[in-house]
Order: structure tokens, then sequence, then C-alpha cells
């Protein structure tokens, strides 16, 4: 008898027509291998070109870019590292900076 009484508190479980399959998953439109990880020209160029720059001429360097949006950031200042995502960005140029001088861009 308790075990007829705690099934009728148990909560329903859903019919299987209900559940969530892997097909109900939208599959990606682009597989890894598709997708661009070379920088453009442009970006390769500009990331050469403002090292030796201070950290505000390099900044406005490359908001001034007009032929490709391309964004800095700061990865580091003299000897603080600064935490940033991991993300890979084609148009973003991370700027090393020691004494508010460039010395080193990746791009991404």
């Amino acid at each position: 008898m308790a075990a007829l009484a705690l099934t009728a508190c148990s909560p329903q479980t859903s019919t299987p027509e209900a559940a969530v399959t892997a097909t109900a998953i939208p599959a990606p439109e682009s597989s890894g291998s598709e997708m661009e990880f070379t920088p453009s020209d442009t970006a390769q160029a500009v990331a050469d070109e403002v090292i030796g720059m201070s950290e505000t001429q390099a900044i406005e360097t490359i908001a001034g870019i007009s032929s490709e949006p391309l964004t800095s950031r700061i990865v580091r200042r003299d000897e603080e590292s600064f935490m940033i995502t991991m993300d890979y960005r084609l148009d973003r140029i991370n700027l090393q900076i020691d004494d508010g001088i460039v010395t080193s861009t990746t791009i991404g």
C-alpha cells in the first residue's frame, strides 16, 4: 500500500514523443575545416605597422582603417598581463606595450 501511495505522488514522466532527441538539435552551418584562420593582408600589414608606435597612435591607426573594420586590444602593458578571452578573431589586433610603445602584436 505504501508503494502505491509513493507511485501516485511521483511526477509524471513525459512521453517519448515529447522527449528531445539528437535530431532536434540543428547541425552547424559549417564545419571546422571550412573556417578561415588566415588574417587578411590588411590586418597583417596594420599589425606590423603599429609596432614602434605609442599606444594611443596604434589604437587610432587600427580604428582608422577604412578598408576593413579592425579592433585593438591591449593584452600586456609593461609587466602586467591582462585577462583575455580565447576567441580567435581575424579582425582584432592584440597589442603588447612596453614603456608606452607597442613592442609586439598578434592577430586573433
